[in-house]
C-alpha cells in the first residue's frame, strides 16, 4: 500500500510529512522504501512521548489533559502546529495505543489509533481499532493511512 500511495503522490507532484506518536517513525520508514520516496517524502517528526509534543510542537498541556495524548483533538493539533514550521502538501499525524500503558479505556482500547490528514487546507480525521501484536497493528494502521491518503488526494 505505501508503494501505491507514494506513486500517486509522485504522479501528482505532492510532498508529505508524517507527525508520528504511536507509530514512532514506522510510516516514514515504510514510505522511504518505495521507489518514489525521494520525490514525495519530506520526513517525519516523531513525538512518541508527551513531553516532545509539548516542548517541540507546543501542544498545550490543557489540550492534552482534557483529551489525552492519544486523541483526535491532539492529533489534529499536531498537524496544525507542524504546518507552522514546515511546508508540505500533505500532513499526516498519528497517535494511538500500540500497546498498554497509555490512556486506554473501555471506549478506547489498546489498538485504537487516531490519524489526521491535512490536504488543500482541509482536515480529515479518522479513528481505527487495530488487532494483533504491535507489529501487526503497525502494518494495519500503515495500510489504513495509505488508503485514506489515496482517497483524500483522489477527491475532486
Amino acid at each position: 500500500m505505501p508503494n501505491s500511495c507514494a506513486k500517486l503522490l509522485a504522479d501528482k507532484q505532492l510532498t508529505v510529512i508524517f507527525i508520528e506518536s504511536a507509530t514512532a517513525g514506522y510510516l516514514a520508514h515504510r514510505f522511504s522504501l518505495t521507489p518514489y520516496s525521494g520525490d514525495v517524502l519530506m520526513g517525519s517528526l516523531v513525538c512518541y512521548d508527551v513531553r516532545i509534543k509539548q516542548s517541540m510542537l507546543n501542544i498545550s498541556s490543557h489540550l492534552i489533559d482534557k483529551y489525552t495524548p492519544e486523541s483526535s483533538e491532539v492529533t489534529e493539533e499536531l498537524v496544525n502546529k507542524t504546518k507552522e514550521i514546515i511546508k508540505a502538501d500533505i500532513y499526516v499525524a498519528c497517535t494511538g495505543l500500540l500497546k498498554s500503558g497509555g490512556s486506554e479505556t473501555q471506549e478506547k482500547p489498546v489498538g485504537t489509533f487516531f490519524y489526521c490528514i491535512s490536504y488543500k487546507n482541509e482536515i480529515h480525521n479518522f479513528r481505527s481499532v487495530c488487532q494483533g501484536p504491535p507489529e501487526q497493528k503497525l502494518r494495519t494502521i500503515n495500510s489504513l493511512i495509505c488508503k485514506s491518503v489515496i482517497d483524500v488526494v483522489s477527491q475532486p
